[in-house]
């Protein structure tokens, strides 16, 4: 008599689920994590073509050179200073425009750091444009 042996079966997991259980997981992790904040600037520009004569008194020139130096018409400051002296000019002419010109070697961190003493300064109009190097 001849016995046959019954085949055995592994044990199978059962995969028809798989695909549910993939897509609540990224579900889950797309609803549960942050996002980073735009980080930048705020600038709100002008629309495009417009263009406003100044006159010179209502201009206050700040230079940013490629060494990292801050100076206000001609004078070499220290950008702690820059708030005051902004503020003050502020005070004495509220339709002034703050030129702040920068130079393309300058670091990067100057001129944020310049254009944040500025805006504590109350400074609501800031002209960014970089300086003409030869």
């Amino acid at each position: 008599m001849l016995l046959r042996r019954k085949e055995r079966k592994g044990p199978s997991i059962p995969t028809a689920s798989l695909g549910d259980i993939a897509f609540l997981l990224i579900i889950f992790f797309m609803v549960t994590s942050i996002f980073s904040r735009e980080k930048g600037l705020k600038i709100v520009l002008p629309p495009k073509g417009e263009q406003i004569k100044l006159k010179s008194e209502n201009i206050l020139t700040i230079l940013v050179n490629p060494y990292g130096e801050v100076s206000i018409a001609g004078e070499k400051i220290v950008l702690r200073e820059l708030r005051e002296r902004v503020k003050v000019a502020l005070e004495k002419n509220p339709e002034l425009v703050v030129a702040l010109k920068v130079s393309r070697n300058a670091p990067y961190k100057t001129m944020i750091d310049a254009f944040d003493e500025l805006k504590a300064a109350k400074a609501e109009r800031i002209s960014l444009a970089p300086v003409k190097e030869e």
